[in-house]
């Protein structure tokens, strides 16, 4: 074959492209690194996710860290009862999202096992709307509160702990 202009440069450019093939471009799919993050929280005054029990039948007393707390000493004996409207969960910021909510009851390990909202047959649930977001009519839900103490459902299984999930649509 006869070296010319045309035949170096195909050359050239089989050995560049074969170059880089061999030992890849430098790109990647997945990256880990360990980074440090700090998390703070606000009180509802300031919070993009309000939390409020509006009935005073289930308001607890709280704690020193704004915590939210049903409280209900006599509830009857295989039967349903249902507080109607009772507890709030509004949207304080200014964007325009929109959320899925769910009320989650964790197992030891913090592994999700039941989402409550919507979910009849638990001995605690909670019936309303899931969809949360900004817009007028839209950065508010008021859900109903029921306790369900017919058939199996003992008062030993209501949770302790609830954990309140917002996710981004």
């Amino acid at each position: 074959m006869k070296l010319n202009r045309r035949n170096t440069l195909i050359g050239l450019g089989t050995i560049v492209a074969g170059g880089g093939a061999a030992l890849g471009t430098g790109a990647f799919s997945t990256v880990e690194a360990g980074r440090s993050v700090d998390v703070s929280t606000a009180g509802d005054d300031s919070a993009l996710l309000e939390l409020e029990i509006v009935n005073d039948t289930l308001a607890g007393e709280g704690g020193e860290d704004d915590l939210i707390e049903f409280e209900v000493d006599d509830l009857n004996r295989d039967a349903l009862t249902r507080f109607e409207d009772a507890f709030e969960i509004r949207y304080g910021g200014d964007e325009d999202h929109s959320y899925t909510l769910e009320i989650r009851v964790d197992d030891e390990n913090g592994a999700s096992e039941t989402n409550l909202l919507g979910r009849d047959g638990e001995p605690m649930y909670f019936e309303g709307s899931a969809q949360l977001g900004s817009g007028e009519g839209n950065n508010e839900v008021t859900l109903d509160v029921v306790f369900d103490l017919q058939g199996d459902n003992d008062e030993e299984e209501i949770p302790s702990e609830i954990t309140i999930v917002a996710e981004r649509n």
